[in-house]
């Protein structure tokens, strides 16, 4: 029988994680297939872990691994891949933004043979101007540094099989984001559904204007192809000698600055490291996860 597992990284969703197990309990799965829920517990301050308990007891099918400190959403995810034996693994969140109703689909496409089932997201309600104006404004700039359509995957909600899970653990750049180059081979390896979401409906975003532009800067870097990178900061390099020769010393320092910076950050993405870093302090119904 094909396993699924749900991973999804948590942190103070109380409220969201009793509705989200509703809702997934209602649904109608392709039947002889089983799913199950990992949830990762990364430095709740609420109830998120005495109700993760209770739940882990109840319903073997529940499980979740609570980490000893906080190293953010993406690694939490990728922590949970890494736990996974199961035949596929479905990335999403718990506090409604990632509508449920399409998982059945996306397990049914993965069992007609499709590696990775990619959401698309065609609208998303109730979302702030501000935060769609940075969105596009995202959108552009990545298009132009990174030569890649963000679009095609505007939200991580995806199925991927244990092989792409594995191929992805072994690439940390793409930890942060949770986005990589999807696969277009063989023919019928990507499906794509298109999802019409709403911002979260209980609970709090985690994400304020600087972790937002954190990891925009993180996701261009974790997509932009080497070389380019590298042509990028010769022609600030460039930029900044000229500089000094027109005696405008406190940019050229600037974009000097810059340039270490942008290596630094760039290096950073490039450990794997941060996985083994990870420790549990409990766990329950996660093979491997002590």
């Amino acid at each position: 029988m094909p396993r699924v597992d749900v991973i999804v990284a948590v942190r103070n969703e109380e409220q969201s994680i009793p509705v989200f197990l509703d809702k997934l309990s209602a649904l109608m799965l392709p039947p002889d297939v089983a799913v199950s829920v990992i949830f990762v517990e990364d430095s709740s301050t609420d109830g998120t872990r005495p109700l993760l308990r209770r739940l882990a007891r109840e319903n073997p099918a529940v499980g979740y691994c609570t980490l000893a400190r906080s190293f953010g959403q993406g690694p939490a995810v990728m922590f949970g891949l890494s736990r996974s034996t199961a035949d596929a693994m479905v990335m999403m969140d718990a506090d409604g933004g990632h509508p449920l109703e399409v998982l059945p689909e996306m397990i049914r496409q993965y069992l007609d043979g499709a590696q990775v089932v990619q959401c698309v997201r065609r609208t998303l309600a109730n979302r702030k101007a501000y935060r769609d104006i940075g969105a596009a404004t995202f959108q552009i700039f990545a298009r132009m540094l990174t030569g890649i359509d963000t679009t095609e995957q505007n939200i991580f909600y995806r199925l991927v099989s244990a092989p792409v899970a594995r191929e992805l653990l072994r690439h940390p750049r793409y930890w942060r984001w949770l986005r990589f180059p999807l696969p277009r081979r063989p023919e019928g390896a990507l499906r794509k559904i298109y999802v019409d979401s709403q911002e979260r409906t209980l609970g709090e975003s985690k994400y304020g204007f600087r972790r937002l532009v954190n990891l925009a800067i993180d996701g261009i870097l974790s997509l932009i192809p080497t070389a380019r990178f590298v042509a990028i900061l010769l022609l600030m390099a460039v930029a900044a000698v000229l500089l000094v020769r027109g005696g405008v010393w406190p940019l050229a320092v600037a974009v000097t600055a810059v340039i270490l910076w942008l290596m630094g950050r760039y290096a950073s993405l490039q450990r794997g490291g941060v996985l083994r870093q990870m420790q549990v302090v409990e766990s329950a119904n996660v093979a491997g996860a002590s």
